[in-house]
């Protein structure tokens, strides 16, 4: 749900909305990357939670820091369907795989395409049970 939600903030560029969810180094980065992606690319950063056809942990690490902090973060790859107006090639020359639903008169394309977030929570006895989104990535749109 997180996804979706975070998802479709970007692709509103509502980056204000996400300072609590996110860290303070991704938001500048994202902020500098919207400002330059085309309006198309941007719809394409949106995933409505029941367009989500797989979700998978890519990576899940627990550590601590100097001060002897536990952290552990997770990342995690989506899959989704989005409609957006993307050419048949995106950047990067990788193709976007297209699924057309319905019959000829009233065929319906939708992109599948990739995002990977990384959800950082601190576990040291006594923090705070809040999540912080640490990395995004939207591969061939957000680059």
């Amino acid at each position: 749900e997180a996804f979706s939600v975070v998802s479709k903030l970007l692709s509103q560029c509502k980056l204000d909305l996400l300072e609590e969810l996110v860290s303070a180094e991704v938001l500048q980065v994202l902020k500098e990357k919207l400002s330059l992606l085309p309006d198309n690319h941007r719809d394409a950063l949106a995933a409505d939670i029941d367009a989500i056809m797989y979700t998978t942990e890519g990576d899940v690490r627990i550590y601590y820091d100097d001060d002897g902090m536990k952290f552990v973060s997770i990342l995690m790859r989506f899959w989704y369907l989005n409609g957006a107006n993307l050419p048949d090639e995106v950047p990067g020359e990788t193709k976007v795989f297209q699924i057309v639903f319905g019959d000829e008169s009233t065929k319906e394309k939708r992109h599948l395409l990739t995002a990977n977030y990384e959800f950082q929570r601190e576990f040291t006895e006594g923090a705070k049970p809040d999540w912080t989104i640490t990395r995004i990535e939207h591969p061939r749109l957000l680059e």
